[in-house]
């Protein structure tokens, strides 16, 4: 209990003497604090004018004048934002995480729209193509479900069911070409 109350009369001591006006922890007298603000409102006023004479745009508020050069290359120009849901990996995943559930469910319809858009966001991803060419075979459409399983092979050209693919990509033609 003694050390205790030690520590305690230790830090009120440390505490004060940070607050007292004449201990060398103590903050700048209200007197030093104008002429600081003084010197820090020029350069604030500087600041301001160059942000004027920067014009800072934004795509969407961007006029019909800029060009599509322009707003195409954020990483050239950076008054204009880049697209953040170009390739956005969480946001796919999810998408593809619902289409299961759709899959599953038995609703082939209401897991496309998620699955294409999960494919939108990674390109390179072959995952949602192959669950989209799943979804195209359990609704009798041959023509897309080949179109995605191709899309696949080219995303992912070492799948390691590449084979098995390839194969069900033949037989889906010759039943398309026999129809």
């Amino acid at each position: 209990m003694h050390r205790i109350g030690f520590r305690i009369v230790y830090f009120s001591a440390l505490l004060a003497a940070a607050l007292l006006p004449g201990s060398l922890c103590a903050q700048p007298s209200r007197a030093a604090a104008p002429q600081s603000q003084q010197q820090q409102q020029p350069s604030k006023q500087k600041s301001k004018q160059e942000q004027q004479a920067k014009p800072q745009t934004h795509p969407s508020y961007s006029s019909s004048s800029t060009s599509q050069a322009e707003a195409s290359s954020p990483s050239d120009n950076p008054n204009v934002a880049p697209d953040p849901h170009k390739f956005d990996r969480y946001h796919a995943e999810q998408d593809i995480e619902v289409a299961t559930f759709y899959l599953h469910k038995g609703d082939p319809d209401a897991a496309i729209p998620r699955l294409q858009e999960a494919a939108r966001l990674r390109p390179h991803y072959g995952k949602p193509r192959l669950l989209l060419a799943e979804c195209y075979e359990k609704k009798h459409d041959p023509d897309n479900t080949i179109k995605y399983l191709k899309e696949y092979l080219k995303v992912y050209p070492r799948a390691p069911d590449a084979k098995k693919v390839q194969k069900k990509i033949e037989k889906l033609q010759k039943e398309a070409e026999a129809d």
